[in-house]
C-alpha cells in the first residue's frame, strides 16, 4: 500500500534550497535544456500543459546565462523509431514537433555557445552529437544546469548517465536540478505531481542537487 507519509517526507528531503546563478562562473557553467519541444508542450500524443507551467522560469534562465555554454536537446524520431513501441508516435522528424518551442526559439543568442542537438532516445546522452560536444567541452565544465522535461523519463535518465560517467572516470562535477524548471505529465495512472517528487528525489539519491530555483 502506498504511503503518503513517505511520498511527503521525500518531498520535504528536496525542498529548501537555493542557488545563486552569480555563484557559478560562466566560463565553467552549462545550461542544458531537455525536450522543450512543440511535441512535449504545444502539440502531439506527448504534450501536457504542465510542461507550460515551466516555460517562463526556462526562458528567464535562458535569458539571464548570455554567454555560458548551452545544449538544447531536441526529441526527434524516424519513421522506424523503436521508441514509437513504448511511447506512441511522436516527434516525427520533419514535423513541428521536433522544433524548439516559440517561447524559448525567440530568445536564442550568442549562437557560438550554442549545441542543438537530436535525440532519438530518452536519453540525450547518447546522441552521438552530444558525445562530441562533451569531449569538447568535460575538461572546462564543473557545473550543469538541467531543466526541461520530462522529470521522470528523459532528464533523469540524463542526468543519472552523466553522472555516472563523470563518476567513473573520477571527475567531482555539479549536476544542479531546479524543480521549478523541470515537469512531466500527466496521464491515467502516471500522476505528474507524484513522479516529479520521485524523480527529484530519485536525482537526489544519485548524487545530483537539487534546489528549488536558480535566484537571477
Amino acid at each position: 500500500m502506498l504511503d503518503v507519509k513517505k511520498i511527503l517526507e521525500m518531498e520535504k528531503e528536496v525542498k529548501g534550497k537555493n542557488l545563486d546563478l552569480k555563484d557559478l562562473k560562466k566560463e565553467n557553467t552549462a545550461l542544458v535544456i531537455v525536450d522543450m519541444v512543440n511535441g512535449f508542450v504545444h502539440e502531439g500524443l506527448l504534450a501536457s500543459p504542465r510542461i507550460k507551467n515551466i516555460i517562463k522560469n526556462i526562458a528567464d534562465l535562458n535569458n539571464n546565462t548570455l554567454g555560458y555554454k548551452k545544449v538544447f536537446f531536441l526529441d526527434e524520431h524516424g519513421e522506424d523509431s523503436v521508441e514509437y513501441k513504448t511511447h506512441g508516435i511522436h516527434c516525427r522528424k520533419g514535423t513541428t514537433e521536433c522544433e524548439l518551442i516559440p517561447e524559448l526559439k525567440e530568445n536564442l543568442k550568442d549562437y557560438n555557445n550554442i549545441a542543438m542537438i537530436p535525440k532519438n532516445s530518452t536519453n540525450g546522452f547518447h546522441a552521438p552529437l552530444f558525445k562530441n560536444w562533451l569531449s569538447e567541452n568535460e575538461s572546462t565544465i564543473e557545473n550543469y544546469i538541467v531543466v526541461g522535461c520530462e522529470s521522470d523519463i528523459c532528464v533523469i535518465n540524463f542526468v543519472i548517465t552523466l553522472k555516472t560517467y563523470f563518476n567513473e572516470k573520477n571527475m567531482d562535477k555539479r549536476i544542479i536540478i531546479p524543480a521549478n524548471s523541470v515537469e512531466t505529465y500527466d496521464l491515467e495512472s502516471h500522476d505528474g505531481e507524484l513522479m516529479k517528487i520521485i524523480s527529484l528525489y530519485n536525482m537526489q539519491m544519485n548524487g545530483m542537487e537539487i534546489v528549488d530555483s536558480i535566484i537571477i
